[in-house]
Formats: C-alpha cells, sequence, structure tokens
C-alpha cells in the first residue's frame, strides 16, 4: 500500500479531531481517505479512549467494550485503507453469545440460532413462544427502521428530526425496552434477558429506548465477536492504519478551547 507523506507544502485542508476513541479514529481514517491532512490530539497517554486499556503488573484490563457486534462497520475501516481486518485483529465469533445466569442456579444461553433460542425460551416457558416471536418481528422492525434507515442520518437539523418521526412513531421510541418485552413476554427471567443489553453501555432496561430492541436483531445477522488480546488490539490496528497513511495519534495534548 501507498504510504502518504505529508510535505510542508501540502496544501490540502487540514482536519483536526479531538479524542482517539472508536469513533475519533475512524472519523481520522475516513478524513484521511477523503484528502484531508487529518491530526488526531488525545488527553490521555495514549489512545483507546472509552476503550482504554489499564496496565498492571503485567497485565492488561480493557476499560470499555468488550465485544463487537458490528464487524463489518470495522472491516469497512480497514478496506478504506486497502487491506483486511484480519491483518491486525483476531475476532472470534462467541457461542453462545451470552450465558445469563440467576440466583437461583438457572441459566440462558443467548445465541444467534433461532431453534437454540426458542428451545431456551421453551425451557423458562413455554407459553412464551408466541410472544417471543411476536418479539423478534417488533426487534426486527427496529433494526430495519433505526439501524438501515436512521443509524447514518446526521440529525444536525430540524428537517432530519422532522423526516425521522414517522419512523419513531412505528418503533414507539417513547417506550424502554424493557416495556417492549415485557407486553410479549410474562416470564420475569426472559423479561430480563430480552432487556439487558442496555445495561452493556451503562444503561438502565427500564429506561432506553424501546428502539435499542433492533440489537436483538444486529446479533442475530452479525453474530457477537470478542478480538483476542482484548479491545486494544483494535485500537492498536486503527493506531496502526493511521500511522500508515502519517497521521500521529498526540498524545497528554488536552484540547481547552475550540
Amino acid at each position: 500500500m501507498l504510504k502518504r507523506t505529508y510535505l510542508p507544502s501540502d496544501d490540502r485542508p487540514i482536519a483536526v479531531v479531538i479524542g482517539s476513541g472508536f469513533g475519533g479514529l475512524a472519523a481520522a481514517i475516513r478524513l484521511s481517505h477523503k484528502g484531508y491532512r487529518v491530526k488526531v490530539f488525545e488527553k490521555l497517554d495514549k489512545p483507546g479512549g472509552r476503550a482504554y486499556v489499564h496496565e498492571r503488573d503485567g497485565y492488561t484490563f480493557d476499560a470499555g467494550p468488550t465485544i463487537i457486534t458490528a464487524p463489518f462497520l470495522l472491516e469497512e475501516l480497514w478496506e478504506l485503507c486497502g487491506e483486511k481486518l484480519e491483518t491486525d485483529v483476531d475476532l472470534r465469533l462467541m457461542d453462545p453469545f451470552y450465558r445469563i445466569r440467576f440466583d437461583d442456579g438457572s441459566h440462558f444461553d443467548y445465541t444467534g440460532d433461532l431453534k437454540r433460542m426458542r428451545d431456551e425460551v421453551a425451557k423458562f416457558s413455554p407459553a412464551d413462544l408466541p410472544g417471543y416471536d411476536r418479539f423478534l418481528a417488533e426487534a426486527e422492525k427496529c433494526y430495519q427502521l433505526g439501524f438501515k434507515e436512521l443509524s447514518n442520518v446526521a440529525f444536525d437539523s430540524l428537517s432530519d428530526l422532522f423526516e425521522a418521526f414517522p419512523s419513531m412513531v412505528k418503533m414507539k421510541a417513547w417506550e424502554s425496552i424493557y416495556t417492549l418485552v415485557a407486553r410479549h413476554l410474562k416470564n420475569d427471567k426472559l423479561r430480563q434477558v430480552m432487556s439487558f443489553h442496555p445495561l452493556l453501555i451503562g444503561g438502565n432496561p427500564f429506561s432506553v429506548t424501546a428502539v435499542y430492541s433492533l440489537i436483538n436483531s444486529l446479533e442475530r445477522k452479525h453474530g457477537v465477536f470478542s478480538a483476542m488480546g482484548g479491545t486494544g488490539s483494535l485500537i492498536k490496528g486503527l493506531v496502526r492504519l493511521l500511522a500508515d497513511v502519517g497521521v500521529d495519534v498526540q498524545c497528554n495534548q488536552e484540547v481547552k478551547r475550540i
């Protein structure tokens, strides 16, 4: 791959990215691909942001996300640089995606396989199988509207908000995900299983919007993965991509004014 070298006479526009989390690094790669000279400033001592990695006594600890639910978005970044994700990161599909344990010793194995999921639901409450199917239909609707249609909308204008309003109504965005799940499932444990995803981002299932049910469909379509070596391996890979196109992440550089 041809590496870019920035010369003092380079007259391309400059883009400044503040923060080197996943969003900042991804933005830097995309801006560089579009022809900008990119500068990335990070106030911490190393890149990562919410995906910062703590090191102590020879051990590493991920401070942020530990699973990947949309690997195709990462693959796209590597492809923009003419490379493959697997060059830097070894992603492993989890099976089951999650094992949810209850205090009575029972557990629910959450997977992307519909038959296995129906078997797990039946293990707790056979009577809830029809309700589970209805919930899946609701989750798919939220995926199509909330992810496929709206995830790339900037929402930086009133017109964006007005245009999205009908979709928000269809998804019952004013409801919580727990309310949505409880409408279709009666068993308390199943209600917990189908509404727990907001906990992964520090959210409350009783207040996070029902739109978040789209994660159910997203995971079944694309899987749940773990990066070998921890989330930090993704950050290292992204930083390496940027270095190869002449972009350095400048750490210990806090931006105080724009």
